[in-house]
């Protein structure tokens, strides 16, 4: 359609090639109201053919100036969307013209919750879902992914408001803590569907395996509804992987990094090549006696190197085929980085002093070299067979190998200013962990208002630990004022070993969904129900081999090369020795129903439903694998829980939500939790040997949101809510209790536990405000739990009691706050942003004795990005983090039993222990990114 419009204005004086005239406006979509952000405004003059461009910001408001006189055309274009035009003509300069424009999406048939395929990925789509969700949803586009400094998945979670990370032993985030809620409480899925996990204890999986690369968006749900499983009482996080486009679209970058630490000190590494992936007893058979011959040395030696810089690359591919009926996604994604940790942590005993302060017994400190290798490949297809009928492919497969060198001298006297004992430690980690996942579903539409969705899933999660090895050695460290020589004494010690570990669990599911609508009071009715079945095995290996010492073979300082140790034999040439506990079968049979009615009267919707689940867990283990005598060889618990779930959505606006939603949840103990078998102590926060407790149950969960949601134009929002949680039978580990019979707790392992009733409240506020070029997200977090568990106290004639001890729940820090500062120039096509996150005290490790807790000290991260475009399509970018270096750091709130003993590290010990700290450096990244 072409309009002629006629500019009439006062005529000033100046010649008619003035560059005064400027048109100004907004464009939204049609549907929605919604702005959109990066729509492409132009002007051709009709005459000359100049043309004259610009980009709507992230308000999505436009402004072409300096336009001379004459007749242009104008267009206005958003990829998914059909183009606008029309013929303008500017008579006079110093003119100014506002025109808005709303552009109708390509694709006319808009649901309620399910934005047009074309603005897949965008702010804008995120703030759709969240604002007609029936959940309480926060979520991150993949769009806000590409321009911030995070390069996997749990990188990307802590910028979700009232969520915070914890970390693996490479420093790398890791697991999701929601609303102060311990992993245990929350669930992971991929496109909708839950996944195993390759954790060898647990059932969490993993965030840091997943590259963020690959996401079209990540949805935080803290409330679920009758249709969503409900082993969730935190939350659940869904990674929506990338689907095929309405066009052509390949997208490409690689990046290189280095970590400043990598500068400062050498990085460890070793030779591979002649790793075993299986035992001797595996490759020989049962009844082979190993020898020291049969395990190589080369990956038991390590070499101080200068690493070659960190590297990443990604590509993806999509299009659709058959008159749009076939679509096609492909993507990849390769990072090959080199992670330093340096770190000291104390293992702190009880004292036998009065008011039961610190003893540091022993003082570790490593230098941690892990070479991080995460490899992604995921494919989705899809196909329209007509209207009514479509059907889908989805293949992922997600793998992280990391090969870890540790070094650590662990010292146990702190008295001696002369000679004391050292242990220096040398380990060598094999970890390859995947997770393969095949989704094939369907939707169709059928007969009257019936719909039906299906899906077959098979997944299965892999932990492998080859030939995990450790080289110790014990010394005398001889101070200058006794020195006689000019080196300390090193020897072999007796710990050294190797072991192989590995578990994996499989899970089949099958999910049959209907929706029915049945135009009861108005076309928005909705009736929900459907169910699952899923079967979970675990198997789990462990073999370890004990090297027979030849003792005195005496070395001088920092003596570190095990191929000059010479073996008699092997302690133990069959393997396993009295560790063989590992080993065991798990299985987790699940079978759902649930229902779930929606009814929209004026403007307020009304949820309500009940979902059912029957489980069957259990485990079988053999006689060498049992705790003690009487241990039950297989058992299996059964239970059937009901989990009801409601929800009042009220829109004062089109704009403007009230919400309140309540749901019932669970959280099943791990595998390794319900198997009375022994895991022994293994350093760092593990000071304890575990056993699992056969007689575990769930814990339940009642949840409770009141949220007010303002969403004043495109990707702007204004989210304030309040959530309340009780949680029923919470799980946590502690020392056996004593029965009736005995007063004397035993103290020689711990174990998971029911503990009374916890609580968990607290106050959420997430702000998204975007101007023409200038763009600020931030959140904050308020949390408040509080739990009551038994605790020891050690009396001061030795002997233990037992006390109950009220603190918050492990992992929940008061405050969480997060703020986004973002300069989005698009004419220039130059993005940039500074993130800061910020993660208050909190409890990271619950320790057996009475207020021998270690905290976290609070924690703020700076991270940076800068993004520069060109018109081929080519972006140039700079990703930062970790500027402030900021060290993890745990204390505990007691002072220490001798203070004027000189403990290392410490800066007030009438009043705090510390007793960890690791440093990870800054990251630096630069890179190039192409968009066809």
């Amino acid at each position: 359609m072409k309009i002629k419009l006629l500019l009439l204005s006062f005529l000033l004086f100046s010649s008619s090639d003035s560059f005064a005239a400027k048109i100004i406006g907004k464009i939204r979509d049609t549907s929605s109201k919604e702005l959109l952000i990066g729509a492409n405004v132009s002007i051709t003059n009709n005459s000359t053919q100049e043309v004259y461009r610009t980009i709507t910001g992230l308000d999505g408001t436009y402004n072409l100036s300096n336009i001379p006189i004459g007749v242009y055309s104008l267009e206005v274009s958003y990829m998914g969307y059909a183009s606008f035009l029309e013929i303008i003509e500017f008579t006079t300069d110093n003119a100014t013209l506002s025109m808005d424009f709303d552009l109708e999406s390509d694709d006319a048939l808009l649901s309620e919750v399910i934005v047009t395929a074309g603005v897949k990925g965008t702010d804008i789509q995120a703030r759709q879902l969240e604002k007609n969700s029936a959940s309480v949803l926060n979520i991150i586009s993949a769009r806000q992914i590409q321009l911030s400094p995070d390069i996997t998945v749990a990188n990307v979670i802590q910028r979700v408001s009232g969520l915070s990370i914890e970390r693996n032993a490479s420093g790398d985030p890791q697991y999701a803590i929601v609303r102060g809620m311990d992993k245990r409480y929350n669930n992971t899925l991929v496109n909708g569907i839950k996944i195993p996990s390759p954790d060898n204890e647990n059932r969490f999986v993993p965030l840091d395996i997943f590259p963020a690369v690959l996401l079209e968006r990540l949805e935080v749900y803290k409330s679920l509804t009758a249709n969503m499983e409900a082993d969730a009482i935190g939350g659940t996080v869904n990674m929506i992987m990338k689907s095929a486009p309405n066009q052509l679209m390949l997208e490409g970058d690689i990046q290189l990094g280095y970590n400043q630490l990598n500068l400062e000190r050498p990085f460890q590494t070793y030779d591979r090549s002649n790793l075993n992936r299986r035992s001797p007893k595996e490759r020989f058979g049962e009844n082979y006696r190993a020898t020291p011959a049969d395990f190589p040395v080369e990956n038991m030696i390590n070499e101080g190197i200068t690493p070659l810089p960190d590297i990443f690359a990604n590509l993806t591919f999509g299009n659709r085929y058959l008159d749009n009926k076939l679509g096609v996604m492909l993507g990849g994604s390769f990072q090959n980085s080199y992670r330093p940790v340096s770190n000291y942590f104390y293992d702190p005993g009880v004292s036998f002093l009065p008011g039961n302060p610190l003893l540091m017994r022993e003082l570790i400190e490593r230098e941690t070299s892990s070479q991080l290798q995460r490899t992604a490949f995921h494919g989705k297809l899809d196909y329209a067979i007509n209207p009514k009928h479509n059907i889908s492919l989805y293949l992922g497969q997600y793998l992280l190998n990391e090969f870890r060198v540790r070094d650590q001298v662990r010292r146990e006297s702190f008295v001696s200013t002369t000679d004391y004992a050292v242990y220096p430690i040398t380990r060598f980690s094999n970890i390859f962990q995947s997770i393969t996942t095949a989704d094939l579903r369907g939707d169709h539409s059928l007969a009257g208002n019936l719909k039906a969705n299906w899906m077959a899933i098979y997944s299965t999660a892999l932990n492998d630990r080859p030939d995990d090895g450790v080289f110790s050695r014990a010394g005398q460290f001889i101070t200058a004022e006794n020195r006689i020589t000019n080196e300390s004494v090193y020897f072999q010690g007796t710990r050294n070993s190797r072991a192989w570990e590995r578990n994996r669990d499989t899970d089949i599911s099958f999910y049959l969904d209907f929706k029915y609508t049945p135009y009861f009071i108005n076309e928005k009715t909705e009736v929900l129900f459907g169910g699952l079945v899923r079967n979970k095995v675990r198997d789990n290996f462990f073999n370890f081999y004990n090297y027979a010492q030849i003792f005195g073979q005496f070395r001088g300082v920092d003596w570190d090369d095990f191929g000059e140790v010479n073996f008699s034999a092997m302690a133990n040439p069959l393997g396993s020795g009295d560790r063989s506990n590992l080993v065991y079968d798990a299985y987790e049979n699940i079978y759902a129903g649930y229902i779930n009615g929606s009814v929209t009267v004026n403007k307020t919707n009304f949820q309500a439903g009940l979902r059912a689940e029957q489980t069957f867990q259990g485990y079988e283990i053999n006689a060498v694998s049992a705790s003690s005598n009487d241990t039950e060889l297989k058992k299996e618990q059964q239970y059937l829980s009901l989990f009801p779930s409601a929800s009042i959505k009220h829109s004062i606006n089109d704009r403007t939500n009230l919400r309140a939603t309540y749901f019932k949840g669970i959280s099943r103990p791990g595998f390794y939790e319900i198997v009375p078998t022994i895991r022994s102590a293994g350093g760092g926060d593990s000071f304890y040997s575990e056993r699992g407790n056969e007689n575990l149950r769930p814990s339940f969960g009642h949840s409770a949101d009141l949220r007010y949601e303002f969403f004043p134009s495109g990707a702007d929002q204004i989210l304030v809510g309040f959530f309340y949680k009780k949680i029923i039978d919470p799980i946590e580990y502690g020392f056996p209790q004593p029965d009736g019979s005995d007063v004397t707790p035993n103290t020689s392992r711990i174990l998971p536990q029911n503990f009374d009733d916890a609580t968990n409240f607290g106050i959420e506020a997430d702000y998204t405000r975007y101007f023409s070029k200038i763009g600020i997200r931030m959140n904050y977090t308020y949390t408040k739990s509080e739990i009551t568990t038994t605790k020891v106290v050690v009396n001061e004639d030795r002997s233990n009691s037992i006390v109950n001890q009220t603190r918050p729940l492990q992992g929940q820090s008061d405050h969480i706050a997060n703020l986004s500062l973002l300069y989005k120039d698009q004419d220039r096509m130059l993005d940039i942003q500074l993130v800061a996150n910020y993660a208050g005290e909190r409890i990271a490790f619950v320790s057996p004795f009475f207020e021998a807790d270690h905290y976290m000290k609070p924690m703020t991260q700076l991270d940076f990005s800068l993004d520069k475009g060109f018109k081929n399509g080519l972006v140039v970018f700079m990703k930062v983090n970790n500027i402030l270096n900021t060290p993890y750091q745990l204390y505990v709130k007691k002072p220490l039993a001798v203070p004027t003993d000189p403990y290392p590290y410490q800066t007030d010990p009438f009043n705090i222990g510390f007793v960890r700290r690791d440093l990870f450096g800054q990251a630096i990244r630069l890179g190039l990114r192409y968009t066809l």
